[in-house]
Parts: structure tokens; C-alpha cells; sequence
């Protein structure tokens, strides 16, 4: 009965040890074992994890791949009302959105899924979470601040220095 669920662990260690590929195989047999005996429930974290280890073995050159997996993944955790999963899967995809300058979609995401919990915030996915929303919340914030580039010879190399803009505080002294 939680043979799916012992292959995605077996996955995860592959992964820590870096072993990708025997990574990959035994997510795919979680996945393959889950649909043969109907054991469905762990369906949706067995498809986040292969798009961690996808993303992890192909330095996220299959984005359009890994984002069709985690869409898969949210979208069976939602029918299924697996909010903790949602969660996982909302952090995992508001990363890759973050990654592609997609953070407002990441934001309404991961807020949406997050406002969903009343409790348990001190658990490390919540934590985790929270620590993601703030983080995108600072990006669409700095996001619109210009970078000024300056160019700076020293001896025969050109070395590039980027200052962002200073911010004005908003702290009474």
C-alpha cells in the first residue's frame, strides 16, 4: 500500500546523494506502481518531485516540461484537497516563475494557497512559504528600481560595477 510513497523517499535520497538518473527511475516506477495498483494519493507529490529532479539534472533547461509537471501536480493536489501538497507544489512552481521574472503570477499563487492554512506556521513548509512571499514581494518592489552600470578600467581589464539606486528611507531619525 505505500510503495509509491517509500519510491518517492527512495527518489529524494538518490537526489541528496546525486545520483539524478537513479533519481529519476524510481520516481517514475513511484508513479507507474502508483496508477497499477490505484494507489493515487501520493500522485501529486510524486510528479513535484520529478520536477525537482528534472530541474536539479537539466539546470532548468526544460523549463516548459518542469512547469507542465508542477501545473499536473497542483492541479491533482487541489481535486484532492491536499493543501499541504498544494503547498509544496506552489512553492516549487512560484521558484520557477521567480526564476523567469514571473513574480506577480508566483505571488497570487503561493498567497492564494497560503491564506488557505490557519494554523501549523511554525512547520518548515509554511516557514518556507513565508519566507518565499517575502522574498517575491521584495522583487516586484525592487523591480522597478533602474540599475546604474558603471565601467571602471583597471590595468588591462574592464571590471563592470552595478549600484542599484539608493533608497530613500523611511525611517524618522
Amino acid at each position: 500500500m505505500w510503495m509509491p510513497m517509500f519510491r518517492i523517499l527512495e527518489a529524494e535520497t538518490y537526489v541528496k546523494a546525486g545520483r539524478d538518473e537513479a533519481a529519476l527511475r524510481a520516481i517514475e516506477q513511484a508513479l507507474a506502481e502508483g496508477e497499477d495498483i490505484g494507489e493515487r494519493w501520493a500522485t501529486a507529490e510524486a510528479l513535484r518531485i520529478k520536477a525537482r529532479i528534472l530541474s536539479s539534472a537539466g539546470n532548468g533547461k526544460n523549463h516548459h516540461e518542469i512547469e507542465a509537471i508542477l501545473l499536473n501536480s497542483l492541479e491533482i493536489a487541489q481535486r484532492q484537497q491536499a493543501r499541504c501538497w498544494q503547498l509544496r507544489t506552489s512553492c516549487d512552481l512560484a521558484r520557477l516563475w521567480q526564476r523567469q521574472g514571473r513574480n506577480k503570477k508566483a505571488l497570487k499563487l503561493l498567497q492564494s494557497v497560503y491564506d488557505q492554512f490557519t494554523e501549523g506556521f511554525d512547520t518548515a513548509d509554511l516557514r518556507d512559504a513565508q519566507t518565499l512571499l517575502r522574498n517575491l514581494r521584495r522583487n516586484l518592489m525592487d523591480g522597478g528600481r533602474r540599475r546604474r552600470v558603471r565601467r571602471v578600467k583597471n590595468d588591462s581589464t574592464t571590471a563592470v560595477r552595478s549600484k542599484a539606486r539608493a533608497r530613500p528611507s523611511h525611517r524618522s531619525r
